[in-house]
């Protein structure tokens, strides 16, 4: 059956559109942990002048100066479901391309994509699974999705750091566990090549959050994987995948 979250794409956007002024601000606070899934995606992703690369959904920009560092000459395409953000995007990034999406239809044409990266998006989609079918519709046969997001074991963690009045909160979502997730990719048309948890700490002394990078990255094989706060997904679209 598939997963339908009960909220819709006007409230997400209406969300995002309402923090857009303070989300940069917000994020400095807590730079290391929002930075990460920027500085780690790069470990998956494959750049060359010829690519062509769809961020979904973008937000401010972020990813984007990460991705040039490593490639300038490459085709970028940035989908983004707030228009205050992207507004914002395209303050700090003039020359790069940004459009709206809804999340489940995208403009563009079957096989365009070499690979596909979306951070902390799927948990806020209304039909999680029509979102990766439309990204393996513009994903070429083989080409790659790396995707992030937070594990449903953390919305406790989450709903306690946002009553605290850290942040700028999460708005409509649903995080899923990593087993829903796999699922879905498979469903989906995808194969599963890796899949990592990471930041096992994320407050504290740095000391602290060291060790628990320590334990993380030890027990990969394990159910502490799960725990991380952030989940790593690696896959590619199948050669048979007819969606």
């Amino acid at each position: 059956m598939e997963i339908k979250n009960r909220f819709n794409i006007s409230q997400v956007k209406n969300f995002w559109d309402s923090i857009a002024e303070k989300y940069d601000e917000e994020n400095k606070k807590i730079a290391e942990v929002h930075l990460q899934r920027f500085v780690k995606s790069l470990n998956w992703l494959k750049i060359n002048d010829n690519s062509r690369i769809l961020n979904v959904w973008s937000r401010t920009g972020t990813a984007i100066k990460y991705l040039r560092r490593r490639n300038q000459n490459f085709s970028l395409y940035n989908l983004e479901v707030s228009p205050k953000l992207m507004a914002r995007a395209k303050i700090k990034f003039p020359e790069e391309n940004f459009a709206l999406t809804d999340l489940c239809n995208f403009n563009f044409a079957d096989n365009f994509f070499d690979e596909v990266l979306s951070l902390e998006t799927i948990e806020h989609c209304p039909r999680p699974k029509q979102f990766l079918q439309e990204i393996n519709r513009v994903l070429k046969t083989g080409g790659r999705l790396i995707m992030s997001s937070p594990p449903a074991i953390c919305e406790p963690i989450y709903a306690l750091y946002n009553f605290c009045g850290f942040g700028h909160g999460e708005g409509p979502h649903r995080f899923l566990s990593p087993k829903t997730v796999k699922k879905l990719l498979r469903e989906a048309g995808f194969q599963l090549k890796e899949h990592k948890g990471t930041i096992l700490v994320p407050l504290g002394p740095k000391i602290i959050r060291k060790i628990g990078e320590k334990i993380i990255n030890k027990f990969q094989n394990t159910f502490i994987k799960e725990l991380g706060i952030r989940q790593f997904y690696v896959s590619t679209k199948k050669s048979n995948s007819n969606l």
